[in-house]
């Protein structure tokens, strides 16, 4: 039975053996909100004229932060011992980005009749934009790359063409088999918690507050 590598949520459920179905699956709790943060460094300089000079020194990444409802113990024991496994292995996960996701846009297969996406591109085309919208997120399934896991934001749409953000991080080869996907319903970004703390407390009433920051990983 596989692992379950999505962040706990009302959609993936786990089993006490840590996998993703199965008899005594449990689902984790929901989200009370989840703040996206695009975070890309550049540097900044002036000439004496006063001209400015920009350049990016780092690659994007996005920051998630969740918020949770009150939990009760039970609600609180799915999502917690799952982070702390990860915090102690150094192991990337998944989590799912439901506020994010546009159901009606589903999944739409990447157009590559024309050639290769190469890395570093910022547009990609697809059979069809019905349903999609600007600032949709979504992300890529490739069969023939495992490693392409970022995340991308819709900036533009002309036609069957989307202008996205940031540059594709990965080429998508027209020359090798298989069927390139995006997936807007219900997107998914490969993250590990920011710092080296998980912290939460506990009321009078038994009730845990508990929140945690993520960052987007690639490795």
């Amino acid at each position: 039975m596989p692992t379950q590598n999505i962040l706990p949520d009302p959609s993936n459920t786990i089993t006490p053996s840590g996998a993703d179905s199965g008899s005594g699956s449990v689902a984790g709790p929901g989200f009370s909100a989840v703040t996206v943060t695009s975070q890309q460094p550049i540097v900044m300089n002036r000439s004496n004229s006063g001209l400015t000079f920009k350049s990016i020194n780092k690659f994007q990444k996005f920051m998630v932060d969740i918020r949770y409802n009150s939990l009760t113990k039970a609600q609180f024991n799915v999502v917690y011992p799952f982070l702390l496994q990860r915090q102690a292995t150094l192991e990337a996960f998944f989590v799912e980005l439901p506020q994010y996701g546009n159901s009606s846009a589903g999944v739409k297969s990447i157009d590559l009749s024309g050639g290769s996406a190469e890395a570093g591109t910022t547009t990609l085309t697809l059979t069809n934009t019905t349903s999609i919208l600007v600032a949709d997120m979504f992300f890529i399934t490739d069969p023939q790359d495992d490693t392409h896991v970022k995340t991308y934001k819709v900036t533009k749409i002309s036609g069957n063409t989307l202008t996205i953000t940031p540059p594709l991080q990965r080429k998508l080869d027209s020359s090798l088999s298989g069927t390139r996907q995006a997936t807007f319903s219900d997107p998914k970004m490969r993250v590990c918690v920011t710092g080296s703390d998980i912290q939460y407390s506990v009321n009078a009433q038994g009730l845990y507050s508990f929140s945690v920051k993520l960052e987007e990983t690639l490795s």
